[in-house]
């Protein structure tokens, strides 16, 4: 009888050390979006991650080798472990404020949002490029300050006209009162 009892707690207690487990992440299966995790000389089947939404709407963010993570395991059984999180590092810190959301992409690409200044700012890594694609219409109001545009290269507009300040100033617009010849032309009409 004492030695049955030993055995439950000797399992309990295993179970409960495995309950919460803190690893790195030693290996990464994107299709299946699974990840094995080593904690000390345990190494884990392939787990889980949990993600901000899985449903209809959905987001991905996948983990790194070598990246500290956090296994909840029902029962005490790692076979059963979901990673619930990740761990900043001294090392791989996001922020040194609390008033910046931050994400740090590993080719440098930065994007991060201060509340405090109520800005948000993207830094695209030397290289990289910007897409913005839209099924519908889209427009940019800036209700202070000045909206500039700075390109080394050429930009540009494809569209069927182009405004400004109500005037067109397409290709297509016209000038009034101008007679073929070499003097320059007036104001857009």
């Amino acid at each position: 009888m004492l030695e049955r009892r030993e055995k439950d707690i000797t399992d309990l207690e295993r179970r409960l050390s495995n309950s919460v487990l803190v690893g790195k992440v030693s290996q990464v299966d994107h299709a299946k979006a699974r990840y094995r995790v080593k904690a000390g000389k345990f190494e884990s089947d392939w787990l889980p991650f949990t993600s901000a939404r899985a449903g209809e709407t959905r987001s991905y963010d996948s983990l790194d080798v070598g990246e500290q993570v956090v296994i909840v395991s029902p029962s005490g059984d790692p076979s059963q472990g979901v990673i619930v999180g990740s761990i900043a590092t001294q090392a791989k810190q996001a922020a040194d404020k609390g008033n910046i959301h931050r994400t740090i992409y590993p080719d440098g690409t930065v994007v991060e949002y201060d509340h405090d200044a109520k800005a948000y700012k993207m830094d695209v890594a030397e290289g990289g490029s910007y897409a913005l694609n839209i099924g519908g219409g889209a427009s940019i109001h800036a209700s202070g300050g000045a909206i500039k545009i700075k390109a080394p290269g050429a930009i540009d507009i494809e569209s069927a006209t182009l405004t400004h300040n109500g005037k067109d100033i397409s290709y297509l617009h016209e000038h009034t009162g101008v007679e073929p010849g070499g003097a320059n032309t007036g104001p857009v009409a």
